[in-house]
């Protein structure tokens, strides 16, 4: 089947050539063209055939696409002198279609949760606990500067509902975005091994325009997931790229989490996570988000 592009492509280089139809009678040109009045006596037929159909495409509001033979396409006239060639232009209907469907391909790549994957920010209740963050949210939603957000506290108090709006609302505006929740991501990254494409992985995850990393500290910390979670964080730092992290842990508490420790527990080294922490104050807004387990509480938000 011919696509629309290859449609749009032979149209687009078809010049007008006289036509064994009969010129439509008492019907007179609407537009102005600036053409002698011999060119247009001799393209009469042509504008007048290109006029009825844009006037039937003014009505079509995207229906061409049950009904019709040039579909998601609009015909139009270029004018060189006193030549007019006939032509076709991707119509506005099918430029929204094909919108629709860039945003609809960018939610599914997204990999925001289920539970979120609708949540806007009419769904985020705001209290005294939750204000700053919610304030914080809307701003990085809509700025591509580079500047993260770090949202850390207890557990069921929204981190993650409120990350998944901020992504979702990136969505909407046709910007992609990549989530991930941390174990999930290293999940990815040891599966990769097997398959070969581990360096793929890793760069589509660095390279993101937007990422959001959910429940940082959740990952069981050996020195290979700090090499990882470090490679990601330092490239995206140096490269300003917008990061959101969550973690259910205070900055202290996830460097203490990272360190490597004895048998006994007691910390041997805990630069790594002092090198990760770092990178990510460097490019994140730091927020406490308190309140109480809404999960337990019965709340949502």
């Amino acid at each position: 089947m011919e696509t629309l592009e290859s449609i749009v492509e032979r149209l687009k280089t078809r010049i007008d050539m006289p036509t064994l139809e009969k010129p439509t009678s008492g019907k007179s040109i609407r537009g102005k063209y600036n053409l002698s009045p011999e060119a247009l006596e001799q393209y009469q037929e042509a504008i007048l055939r290109v006029e009825e159909t844009q006037e039937k495409c003014r009505n079509c509001r995207g229906k061409c696409w049950q009904e019709g033979s040039l579909k998601g396409v609009i015909p139009v006239l270029t004018i060189a002198g006193d030549r007019v060639t006939e032509a076709v232009e991707i119509c506005k209907w099918e430029r929204q279609r094909r919108e629709q469907a860039r945003i609809n391909r960018l939610v599914r790549s997204a990999r925001v949760p289920m539970a979120y994957a609708q949540d806007t920010f009419q769904d985020y209740r705001l209290t005294p606990e939750n204000e700053e963050a919610g304030k914080a949210a809307r701003l990085i939603s809509g700025d591509d500067s580079g500047q993260g957000l770090f949202l850390y506290g207890p557990r069921g108090t929204g981190k993650t509902k409120l990350a998944a709006i901020i992504a979702n609302e990136r969505l909407r505006q046709g910007k992609p975005v990549l989530f991930s929740s941390v174990p999930d991501l290293l999940g990815d990254i040891r599966a990769s091994f097997h398959r070969g494409d581990t360096e793929e992985v890793l760069q589509s995850v660095k390279e993101a325009s937007f990422l959001v990393l959910d429940d940082l500290g959740a990952e069981r910390m050996t020195e290979w997931v700090g090499e990882q979670l470090f490679a990601i964080v330092n490239y995206r730092l140096n490269e300003r790229l917008t990061t959101v992290v969550t973690s259910n842990f205070s900055p202290n508490e996830i460097i203490g989490r990272m360190a490597t420790v004895d048998r006994d527990g007691r910390v041997i080294d805990d630069m790594q996570g002092q090198r990760i922490m770092s990178r990510i104050y460097g490019m994140c807004t730091r927020i406490f988000l308190g309140g109480e387990d809404r999960r337990m509480g019965g709340v949502a938000g």
